[in-house]
């Protein structure tokens, strides 16, 4: 996905949110970690905090497979780009708790793939 496609995509989802930010703030903020991930390494604090605005947002929604989404990706952000294996596992596992509870078995398994990896398992 292009720079011009992610920032399209995050103006979209401002209005969005602006209109129904029960609905839509957590997306955008999941939106914005990612893009902050990939073109502002050097920004790892804005990054950490808009994944877990996300997770926050998507809680107090009640959207949990978005809440699971979030953990996860948060957990690939630690795991892949701060090579943090502790934070990712904590993730991890957030993300696995949430998918059990949304009843998605094929989630659960991929996230146990990863979790099994970082214990070395």
């Amino acid at each position: 996905m292009s720079k011009e496609c992610i920032c399209v995509a995050i103006a979209e989802m401002k209005v969005a949110a602006a209109n129904s930010d029960w609905n839509f703030l957590n997306k955008l903020r999941l939106l914005e970690a990612e893009q902050t991930s990939i073109t502002k390494r050097h920004m790892t604090t804005q990054a950490i905090d808009l994944y877990k605005a996300s997770i926050e947002c998507a809680k107090k929604s009640g959207f949990i497979h978005e809440q699971g989404l979030a953990c996860e990706k948060a957990g690939f952000y630690f795991k892949n780009i701060l090579d943090n294996k502790e934070k990712a596992l904590e993730y991890f596992k957030q993300a696995r708790e949430c998918y059990e509870e949304w009843g998605s078995s094929m989630k659960v398994d991929f996230v146990q793939k990863e979790i099994d990896d970082l214990e070395g398992k």
